[in-house]
């Protein structure tokens, strides 16, 4: 019997290690960590949420949690237009007519409608409106760029300029601040997307760093009446 007892010790101690192996297993799964919605998969870190805006040179996207995006577009650049896909939401080039959607310069921002491309994108402009009550897109009061009016400027006059514009001027700082407008945007695809600019600085406060939440909405319940040329002040 006493041969037998330095088995019977191994074979207790093994099973102890497997009972500690499952325990801390068990452990580890309550221990891991939540899913990075912008890498929700760690072990595949360069897998992104399906559908998720990709980041570019010029474009940084960061997801709300609620189905919005928040993007950073560096458009510093006094000849340079960044243009955006907002379909796949990927940065694209302005000069290739057939992929833009909306594209930005300082604080000039085209749709690719009327005289500025090809693409029949429209957009309706909800003024002093809160982002969060866009749930659907309105049936009319669709706009497309037009030729330069007598304005100031020889840029089209985009429809992201109708009326007072996108952003205030304060005078005595000369600073832009957004207003409280809604953009719904009809993309090149026949997609609704919803865009509320936020900030024409970036946090050390250099110009033409534009910053606008956005999110794709429901088409609206009928179809609303032909587009319209922008009505400039």
């Amino acid at each position: 019997m006493s041969r037998l007892a330095p088995r019977s010790s191994f074979l207790g101690r093994a099973v102890a290690a497997l009972l500690l192996a499952g325990s801390l297993s068990a452990c580890g799964d309550d221990l891991e960590l939540p899913p990075d919605p912008q890498n929700p998969d760690p072990q595949n870190p360069g897998e992104q949420e399906e559908d998720a805006p990709v980041n570019g040179t010029h474009t940084t996207h960061v997801a709300n949690g609620d189905g919005s995006y928040t993007t950073a577009v560096n458009a510093t650049g006094s000849s340079e237009w960044i243009g955006l896909d907002l379909d796949n939401g990927t940065q694209v080039s302005k000069e290739t007519d057939a992929a833009w959607d909306v594209a930005f310069q300082r604080f000039n921002i085209l749709s690719r409608g009327g005289v500025s491309g090809s693409g029949d994108v429209a957009v309706a402009v909800l003024t002093e409106t809160d982002f969060a009550q866009v749930t659907q897109a309105p049936a009319d009061g669709y706009l497309v760029d037009a030729e330069d009016g007598e304005d100031r400027g020889t840029d089209p006059d985009s429809a992201f300029n109708v009326g007072d514009g996108w952003y205030a001027y304060d005078m005595s700082t000369h600073a832009l601040s957004a207003r409280r407008n809604v953009y719904v945007v009809r993309s090149d695809e026949g997609a609704y997307f919803k865009i509320a600019l936020q900030s024409y600085y970036d946090d050390a406060g250099t110009p033409g760093m534009l910053s606008f939440r956005w999110a794709k909405v429901p088409a609206p319940a009928s179809a609303g009446s032909a587009l319209a040329q922008p009505s400039q002040h």
